[in-house]
């Protein structure tokens, strides 16, 4: 006989609706050069099954239906929609950004804000940025997240219902359109020139992801990142015309060296540099060359990736007599260009012949005017945002039964 209540169980698992794989992903809610026309929301499908969105609401502060979605939108597995502003396409702030695949009219507060996304009665997802008490009610999940400077967009790193775990903020980047790997699309270029000298190539000797399009630019932790630069310039009339040559990026001039030359073209090569702390964005190169006291200009683009990446002493040694307690600080630094959240836990430290307790240990932030006793369990700290550095103090406390010895353990300290 088939037991009733094992049947019903069954029957509401196969029942759950697929609609709650459907996440915001991404939220660019205060652009940066315009307030009508540049806020967007990416929604992604986290399942293994399409969805079909057609009809749902995007609830925020001004409506509980600021935006509905329209007849035959369909998510695929690992797919994205991206709901934006009417005119998004044109004012974007960065062109290589999608087309948005649905715009129409939307109001996303700046400060204190949040939105739902609903299913008829059901709310899916929500996400909010602000001080909780200003917000309304049903529009983020456990607590908000902090809020982001302009230009900037929050994106979602996991899924635990609570906003302020759940989101980072970032340079927006929203999705690479999938390509058909069938179809080859050729850009074409035809320029018609005068008699003027001119840039006719810019390469750059460094690819850190040569699976990628483009060319892309790994940072290295607290290091300066250098990387080389070609141009070649051409002078129908006479090379020699050309004196000189640099390239610029992120306000910052780089001066080139002529290497090669001939009777139509001259070649110069040179370094730039990028900090390790620079933002991780897309950044225009402009080449510069001089010919008769005039400039002539021409310009690329290169990818500077993400580094999240911190940096402490590795080794503490503490020397103390049981029934004391000795104290060590640690500095910690994000050496990347991302904000990164800090957490810490630790390990029995033991001898061959006894132990102290990982709960032995206490730590601060603030000069023990508060104190937490390490686990074995990450714990979150805090924030660290690029470049800035975090005093971490640790205690070690030797009850007065302790056996006199070497003992040896772990803290650990990772950030995300």
């Amino acid at each position: 006989m088939i037991n009733k209540k094992m049947l019903a169980i069954a029957i509401l698992l196969f029942c759950q609706p697929v609609f709650a794989n459907i996440i915001i992903q991404e939220v660019l809610y205060n652009p940066v050069n315009t307030e009508n026309g540049g806020e967007a929301v990416l929604i992604f499908n986290d399942g293994n099954e399409s969805v079909d969105v057609s009809g749902w609401l995007l609830a925020t502060e001004s409506s509980s239906s600021d935006a509905t979605l329209p007849q035959n939108s369909i998510i695929s597995s690992g797919g994205y929609l991206l709901i934006a502003d009417s005119s998004f396409s044109l004012n974007k702030d960065n062109p290589s950004w999608p087309d948005a695949n649905h715009e129409e009219a939307i109001t996303l507060g700046n400060t204190d804000s949040g939105l739902a996304l609903i299913n008829g009665t059901e709310t899916v997802d929500a996400v909010g940025w602000g001080n909780p008490v200003n917000i309304n009610e049903g529009l983020f999940e456990g607590n908000p997240h902090t809020g982001v400077t302009e230009g900037q967009s929050i994106l979602r790193t996991q899924d635990t219902n609570n906003n302020l775990l759940d989101f980072i903020s970032t340079t927006p980047v929203f999705y690479t359109p999938d390509s058909d790997p069938l179809e080859i699309i050729i850009d074409v270029e035809v320029n018609i020139t005068d008699n003027n000298p001119e840039i006719i190539a810019i390469e750059l000797l460094s690819d850190d992801n040569s699976s990628k399009q483009g060319i892309q630019i790994n940072p290295i932790s607290e290091n300066t990142k250098t990387f080389e630069v070609i141009i070649e310039a051409y002078d129908k009339d006479n090379s020699s015309d050309i004196e000189s040559a640099k390239v610029s990026v992120n306000n910052k001039e780089f001066e080139l060296t002529k290497i090669d030359f001939n009777e139509t073209h001259v070649f110069f090569k040179g370094e730039i540099s990028m900090e390790y702390y620079d933002e991780a964005k897309n950044y225009t190169l402009q080449a510069i060359i001089t010919s008769n006291e005039k400039e002539f200009s021409k310009e690329s683009e290169f990818e500077y990736t993400k580094l999240a990446s911190i940096t402490a002493e590795t080794t503490l040694g503490f020397e103390l007599a049981a029934g004391n307690e000795s104290v060590k600080t640690v500095t910690v630094k994000n050496t990347g260009n991302q904000e990164v959240t800090l957490k810490v836990k630790g390990t029995n430290i033991v001898s061959d012949e006894s132990s102290i307790s990982v709960n032995s240990i206490q730590y601060s932030i603030d000069n023990f005017s508060t104190i937490s006793t390490l686990t074995n369990e990450y714990v979150n700290l805090t924030t660290l945002t690029t470049g800035e550095s975090l005093d971490i103090k640790f205690k070690v406390i030797a009850e007065q039964e302790v056996s006199s010895g070497s003992y040896k353990g772990q803290i650990k300290i990772s950030g995300k």
